[in-house]
């Protein structure tokens, strides 16, 4: 919670201090002996940053199989997990000043256990009231390919027009494919809920899912001498595309959806030799389905909290 209140503070001081100290000319500025906003041409970026957060809504996992009986279960309530740590890394190679390719990992790591108040039937396995739960031993990573383009040499010559809070952003788009891989487990397998295998309250997401198109925009503006607003989103939608994969003879369907946002401060100095910390806020949401059948398979988590980390451009 200490770190959520001092990421908030950091970026709410900083846009009120700009704001009212550099009103005149606020996004109009330019750091010239270190330009955070133009990479060079090949230019390498190592991005790496440190997310806490915090559940939100209704988090939900479930699975079924043929037909039998099977219980929505709640992450918080029933599991525990109120929090998540997700770091991620973020590596970006720019052919010239425009256009760059860029790899992404990220690992999502729940937390928390609970003891079960009530029944819960998954995935042909029961968990009787009174035992402790929780997401012990999943494997959750994220691996993305992406194109990313730089918009703002297409309109920097007519931003004179635009009101002062529209000029100085640097835009980028970026479109690319990402694969989730994701073991979620109850207890890791311990104590053995199952007859068959010792792993049988998981659900293997991963067996059945399919890489997914991913859209995104990110925008860079200048805030004060060595400090840069840095805002990016990205999201995905895809509805029972055929996985491919069948389960006991019957065609698995994969859906999935997700979106996330940053929001940072990202502070620079020339004299640091391309290194640039940051502190911000993100908003994390993402849903697996998979139905056929034979089968029926949910994830759905919200999240949000503080995170800091660092962009090293060499």
């Amino acid at each position: 919670m200490r770190l959520y209140r001092l990421a908030i503070a950091l970026v709410g001081s900083t846009l009120l201090i700009s704001a009212n100290c550099l009103a005149s000319d606020f996004g109009s500025l330019r750091v010239s002996e270190f330009d955070l906003l133009t990479p060079a041409p090949h230019q390498f970026d190592i991005e790496a940053d440190d997310t806490y957060q915090f559940l939100v809504g209704n988090n939900t996992v479930r699975r079924r199989i043929n037909s039998a009986r099977d219980t929505a279960i709640s992450l918080q309530n029933d599991l525990g997990t109120s929090q998540m740590q997700v770091p991620d890394v973020l590596l970006s190679y720019w052919f010239d000043s425009v256009n760059s390719a860029q790899f992404q990992f990220r690992y999502l790591a729940p937390y928390g256990n609970n003891f079960s108040t009530q029944p819960i039937y998954f995935g042909g396995t029961f968990f009787s009231p009174g035992q402790k739960l929780n997401p012990g031993g999943t494997r959750w990573y994220t691996f993305g390919g992406f194109y990313e383009r730089r918009l703002t040499p297409l309109y920097q010559n007519r931003e004179e027009r635009l009101p002062t809070f529209l000029k100085g952003w640097d835009l980028r788009a970026k479109i690319g494919l990402e694969f989730t891989y994701n073991d979620f487990r109850i207890n890791d397998g311990n104590p053995k809920f199952g007859a068959v295998s010792p792993f049988e309250a998981r659900i293997r997401f991963h067996e059945k899912g399919l890489p997914i198109p991913v859209i995104g925009l990110e925008a860079r503006r200048w805030l004060a001498p060595n400090f840069a607003l840095e805002s990016t989103l990205q999201g995905y939608w895809a509805n029972k595309w055929n996985s491919g994969r069948s389960e006991q003879g019957a065609t698995v369907y994969d859906s999935q959806s997700g979106f996330e946002t940053h929001v940072r401060v990202v502070y620079s100095n020339e004299r640091w030799r391309g290194f640039s910390p940051f502190a911000g806020v993100n908003y994390y949401y993402a849903k697996y389905t998979q139905t056929g059948s034979t089968v029926g398979n949910l994830l759905r988590v919200q999240m949000i909290g503080p995170e800091v980390g660092f962009n090293f451009s060499i």
